[in-house]
């Protein structure tokens, strides 16, 4: 892909992120614990107010749910299909929806508090095993040996042989000072250790403390203090006994995460992931897959069972890639597994038999959960479970929703308020936004009182696609865009405020 079309896409898409992050309105008294909200723009509460929306949504007979036959539908008078098209003010913008609408299948939904966890030393020797197998792993060097450090001694020698750059000569000399400290007190060999998959105390800073945290680092071959083949495990906690005189901020998500082979999909994380509808049959796109999605589901239904997770759920199904699609604006370097595909399982801590909230970005300070496998035919390739949450008590089990006819309204006076002023500097010549998926999910609001304190609450999540096009014959669509798809809008279920997907507020 040239340069030029990668920082083109880049830009459109900060632009877009930028549209995204409006607002959000302020939680009522009806949710004891507000949220880190802030007011919508004035003019799209002035709006809401003054000019209830004029429906455009074609009224459809009752049809069999799509995937469910939830009794919600009835209690919220959701249509398991909706249609609607809006009418923005600009000429160049146009929104269409035409989705299926996907309800639980229960017949209330709670609202609770959630905070962030560590994960325990059970759960960590649990999927240790399950993932490791009988596979020996070995605990992660955490010193090199005098040779590797004289092969870094040389390669900075080597450069200031030819080194012009004053603060590059500074920056090498310095370099050369600290590994010849390190050679002097590095050992001639190292023994390799076997890890049972144990936890051990690790320390945040070198010079200056900063605090403790509890790790696992273990690889199924490491040839060097740098480099790995095979299987690795890794575990990193949340800091603790930390130095509060420091201004550091601590993230306080927990992470575990597992590669059957390091080499598999280096840019797997850069690509696009489609929502998957039906997983019975293998899509279209797919490459180098057999197995459809239903079966890689079923493959980690049983890992969970298998290892001893009786409350962990599917969530849902993606297809990615394992390969460099140019997103990431790296080289075309090809994978060793060659240009197929892969799913992407997420999965989340069932409650009561619902399920959790969707993967999705979030605050960096304290991400939202995020549980994924990696499937392709040969099995499991990856594994990533950050931020679990501590489930606390409930607000209500049986949050009082608003009606759809209600979430309707707000969502085509919100859509049109959000994306009817798209614009860039006179060069975009259309807009238009589809909604292809509308579904009552669940998702996390940030306490305002406490950045490690949240809600649970019931959302409408709006998923679709967008294209954008530009006078100088550029176009940017949703088909670029990197990771798990987000929402255009996401609605309060609860209240109907707006509600930032990245952010939670």
């Amino acid at each position: 892909m040239k340069r030029n079309t990668i920082l083109k896409k880049t830009l459109a898409c900060i632009s877009l992120m930028a549209l995204l992050l409006t607002g959000c309105a302020k939680v009522p008294e009806a949710i004891t614990e507000k949220t880190n909200t802030e007011r919508l723009e004035e003019k799209a509460v002035v709006t809401l107010a003054a000019a209830p929306a004029e429906k455009t949504q074609e009224s459809q007979e009752p049809q069999e749910p799509p995937m469910h036959s939830s009794p919600l539908y009835e209690k919220l008078g959701a249509p398991t299909r909706y249609t609607a098209v809006l009418n923005p003010i600009s000429d160049i913008v146009t929104i269409t929806v035409d989705a299926p609408v996907y309800l639980p299948d229960i017949d209330k939904l709670p609202t609770l508090h959630v905070s962030p966890r560590d994960f325990t030393e059970q759960e960590v020797m649990q999927l240790f095993s399950a993932l490791c197998g009988d596979t020996v792993m070995y605990k992660a060097r955490q010193q090199m040996t005098r040779q590797e450090i004289m092969e870094r001694i040389e390669d900075v020698q080597t450069e200031m042989e030819t080194a012009t750059d004053k603060d590059r000569i500074k920056k090498l000399e310095s370099n050369l000072t600290y590994w010849q400290e390190a050679y002097e007190n590095a050992p001639e060999t190292l023994e390799q250790e076997v890890s049972q998959g144990q936890l051990e105390e690790r320390q945040l800073g070198l010079k200056e403390y900063l605090g403790k945290y509890m790790a696992l680092d273990a690889y199924e071959q490491q040839t060097d203090y740098y480099t790995h083949t095979g299987k690795s495990f890794h575990v990193h906690g949340q800091t603790f006994d930390k130095n509060l005189k420091s201004s550091y901020d601590f993230p306080i998500s927990g992470s575990i995460w597992y590669d059957r082979d390091d080499s598999f999909g280096q840019y797997l994380n850069y690509n696009q992931r489609t929502w998957i509808a039906d997983e019975t049959l293998v899509p279209a796109d797919a490459r180098g897959l057999a197995m459809t999605p239903l079966q890689a589901r079923q493959r980690v239904e049983s890992f969970w069972k298998d290892s001893g997770f009786s409350d962990m759920a599917v969530v849902a199904v993606y297809l990615t890639q394992n390969t460099d699609t140019g997103l990431s604006g790296g080289t075309d370097t090809p994978d060793a597994y060659g240009d197929n595909s892969a799913y992407v399982v997420a999965c989340g801590r069932s409650i009561h038999g619902i399920l959790p909230p969707p993967p999705s970005g979030g605050d960096p300070h304290w991400a939202f959960e995020s549980c994924t496998f990696t499937i392709t035919d040969r099995g499991i390739e990856t594994f990533i479970w950050n931020s679990p949450y501590a489930y606390g008590d409930e607000t209500t089990e049986d949050s009082s929703l608003l009606s759809f006819a209600a979430i309707d309204e707000i969502f085509q006076k919100m859509m049109t308020v959000k994306y009817d002023e798209t614009g860039d500097a006179g060069t975009l010549t259309s807009a238009a936004y589809h909604i292809d998926r509308v579904a009552l999910e669940m998702s996390r609001l940030t306490n305002r009182k406490s950045s490690e304190k949240g809600l649970l609450i019931p959302v409408w999540n709006f998923y679709g696609s967008y294209y954008f096009t530009y006078s100088d014959g550029h176009a940017f669509g949703s088909e670029d865009r990197e990771g798990f798809p987000q929402p255009l809008l996401r609605i309060n279920a609860i209240d109907g405020t707006l509600i930032e997907p990245r952010y939670g507020c």
